[in-house]
Order: C-alpha cells, then sequence, then structure tokens
C-alpha cells in the first residue's frame, strides 16, 4: 500500500544531489565486486524514507540508510515473508 503523503511529495534537483551523494557514498570502493542482493536497492530506499523524514546531510543518510539497508535484510533471511 502507497503512502500518499510520499506520492504528493516533489523533490528539487538539489534534493536529488543529496541523495545521489549519499548513494555514492555507499558505493563499493573501485575493483570491488557487487553482489546483487536487494541491498543497494533497499540502501536507495532507506536513503529516500530518511531524506523525506528530513536528514538531509549525505553522510548521514548513507551512515543510516546502509543499517536500515541491512538490518531489514537480515530480518528478511532469518524471517521470510511471502512479500520478500
Amino acid at each position: 500500500m502507497c503512502n500518499t503523503t510520499e506520492l504528493m511529495m516533489v523533490l528539487t534537483p538539489a534534493d536529488f544531489n543529496v541523495i545521489e551523494d549519499a548513494m555514492r557514498a555507499v558505493a563499493p570502493k573501485p575493483g570491488r565486486i557487487m553482489i546483487d542482493d536487494g541491498h543497494r536497492e533497499a540502501v536507495g530506499r532507506a536513503v529516500i524514507r530518511l531524506y523525506t523524514a528530513g536528514v538531509t546531510d549525505p553522510a548521514r543518510l548513507a551512515d543510516a540508510a546502509t543499517v536500515m539497508a541491512a538490518t531489514r535484510l537480515l530480518d528478511r533471511r532469518r524471517w521470510p515473508t511471502q512479500d520478500a
């Protein structure tokens, strides 16, 4: 189910720059292999959720989103649900 508050939010180019900076901070270092286990998508969702909640510092966004995503993915692996 969609949250109508999220649907009505308009992001500016400046907003996207902050979100992009946070996602770049989470990106793997050159030469590292990226395993597509859903982590990057989960981090992206967490970055957007945190940003729309008022966290606007890219470094803090990256750190918090990484923890949120890792916790969520760990929970899904431990206790799988039908939607996971």
